[in-house]
């Protein structure tokens, strides 16, 4: 294949194709009309000798010469995107950028809930999309720009990703105000006499690291609900006279519905990194992105925990 310098533009629009789908998106993103793009197409499906798109329906489908094309293609166009990053200089006052964090509701709770006013200040175009969690695909939507950075735990094993460390977290015991055990410390026989929420991530579990913990002392509890995530606890804690132990840093000290205890017992707490992939390590964008998180959680997270 003979490819010209003036070809290299129309590689853009592959990519751009291969993302969206459909021409109309596509040419929405590019800032060209429908018609100049299809003229492009044109020339790319002469360029590879095949038709790279194909009508199903109302839909515009990828041939298999495509979609072989859609992974590398992709990569080189990040790593191109790194390449011009790399040569200017970036001004977050007058930069538009769209912030995507990858986190728990854990994350998003203590983190980036306020992180967005810290950024605001210095990046007043900035937007802050808070993206879900999702273990498996992490690497890949770092990888390919869908989440830019993330806020994990210390249980949470990527080895190629870059990472910084940013906090140490521990539970407490959480109850409503007026709970009828008394505002007390509880012993540890108060505390397994208790019925209890546990946050089960995956869902269903009535096993963790507190009963993993007992268990070690030969001490049992009752747990009489599962929830999947940190803020459904608290919700089922404020209406029942249900326990939960929690991270300590996930309950405001504004919450008057809410009361804090130590536990009885050592539960091993959890460290929080911000991970990023190697390509966005030398971005100037990114960079200055990183330095605002790690400042917020060291005067707007730890500081007050």
């Amino acid at each position: 294949m003979d490819i010209k310098p003036s070809d290299l533009p129309l590689l853009v629009t592959l990519d751009t194709l291969l993302e969206e789908g459909s021409v109309t998106l596509a040419a929405r993103r590019l800032g060209i009309s429908q018609p100049a793009l299809s003229a492009q197409l044109a020339r790319l499906r002469i360029l590879f000798d095949d038709p790279l798109f194909v009508m199903s329906g109302r839909r515009l489908v990828p041939t298999t010469r495509a979609l072989s094309l859609a992974d590398p293609l992709n990569k080189a166009m990040r790593d191109l995107e790194d390449l011009l990053a790399r040569q200017r200089d970036f001004d977050p006052t007058s930069a538009a950028i769209t912030v995507r964090l990858g986190g728990t509701d854990y994350v998003h709770a203590v983190v980036s809930g306020g992180l967005y006013g810290a950024l605001a200040r210095q990046a007043p175009n900035v937007r802050l999309a808070m993206m879900p969690f999702d273990g498996d695909r992490l690497w890949f939507q770092l990888e390919s720009g869908d989440v830019d950075a993330a806020i994990v735990t210390s249980f949470v094993r990527l080895d190629q990703a870059k990472g910084r460390f940013l906090f140490r977290e521990d539970f407490a015991l959480v109850q409503r105000r007026g709970h009828p055990r008394g505002r007390n410390t509880p012993t540890l026989d108060e505390f397994c006499a208790l019925d209890h929420v546990l946050v089960s991530p995956e869902g269903g579990g009535f096993f963790g690291a507190v009963d993993e913990a007992l268990e070690r002392l030969g001490r049992r509890r009752t747990v009489a609900v599962s929830v999947p995530g940190f803020l459904p606890a608290l919700g089922v804690v404020k209406r029942s006279d249900l326990v939960c132990v929690l991270p300590r840093r996930l309950i405001s000290a504004a919450d008057r519905d809410i009361e804090l205890h130590d536990l009885p017992l050592d539960v091993r707490g959890f460290d929080l990194r911000l991970i990023w992939h190697p390509r966005r390590q030398n971005d100037p964008a990114h960079k200055w992105l990183r330095d605002q998180i790690a400042g917020f959680v060291r005067t707007g997270v730890t500081s007050a925990g």
